[in-house]
């Protein structure tokens, strides 16, 4: 998911994750590779989730909701690609995902099976829990191994900036430079362009697909990248989606980078760093 929010309440949210040892956990591999892990609310669970970096706050399904006790605190405008809608913001006093437990989280509630067809993903945990942690996503090994101190810095190292809640990752190419989300949610490529935007690097291949988010969907056309450069390294003639619109939000960037093309990832939030494996 590639959501961010604008709360209509006053509400000073600082989720400060709770000390732990260093460990791992396991996570599933969803079709389109998203991370789902289980997760703990206000003692109630496990409930299926997914761990999604691209998504600057966390979100629950209306039926989580309601089997946690979770009490409407709030409002909000959320923008996803697909659009933008309003949802109801509400309090989890407590969430814990493997040996991490953080108190007062604030997601948004969406309506059930909006996350897969048959409802058995029931929410996802976004920057405003992860943005402050260590940790590998190892797709080798499918496990989550969760850092005390500063990883090592094996492999590609990239400055993560963080705006508007969640992470992009500058990558310079021949003529421009890139802004991409590092996205775990992201099943693809996308590339966001401004309506009548094209470049020599993008070649259309005539067919158009649906971008789909936890709200709605929106049209894309698929694409091949001929080349994206990450660091010193050259991955070519990559599939792709773009979406057009008339502008491009700031928070968005110029499109996701999908995290399950590479082994490991690792996300040094205190540090700004990600490390590609």
């Amino acid at each position: 998911m590639r959501e961010y929010l604008y709360v209509s309440a006053a509400l000073v949210l600082l989720t400060m994750p709770r000390l732990w040892a260093e460990s791992t956990i396991a996570f599933q591999l969803g079709d389109q590779g998203g991370v789902i892990v289980p997760v703990m609310l206000n003692g109630s669970g496990p409930f299926k989730m997914l761990l999604d970096t691209g998504a600057s706050h966390s979100a629950i399904t209306a039926e989580v909701a309601a089997a946690t006790g979770a009490r409407t605190v709030a409002t909000s405008n959320v923008i996803t690609p697909a659009g933008e809608t309003t949802r109801p913001i509400v309090a989890i006093d407590e969430l814990s995902l493997g040996p991490i437990t953080v108190d007062l989280v604030l997601p948004s509630v969406v309506p059930n099976a909006s996350f897969d067809a048959d409802g058995k993903i029931q929410g996802l945990i976004g920057q405003d829990v992860l943005a402050s942690l260590r940790y590998t996503l190892d797709f080798q090994r499918r496990v989550i191994e969760w850092h005390d101190q500063a990883p090592a810095r094996r492999g590609l190292v990239l400055k993560l900036v963080f705006e508007q809640g969640r992470f992009l990752v500058n990558l310079p190419q021949d003529h421009t430079t890139l802004r991409l989300v590092p996205d775990s949610g992201a099943g693809g490529l996308v590339l966001f362009n401004v309506a009548g935007q094209r470049s020599h690097n993008i070649v259309d291949m005539g067919e158009t697909v649906a971008l789909a988010t936890a709200h709605a969907s929106r049209q894309g056309r698929r694409v091949r990248i001929r080349e994206l450069r990450l660091g010193d390294r050259t991955m070519r003639d990559i599939p792709a989606v773009t979406v057009e619109r008339l502008d491009v939000r700031p928070a968005e960037g110029d499109g996701l980078l999908p995290l399950h093309l590479f082994e490991r990832v690792t996300f040094d939030g205190p540090s700004r760093l990600l490390i590609l494996g």
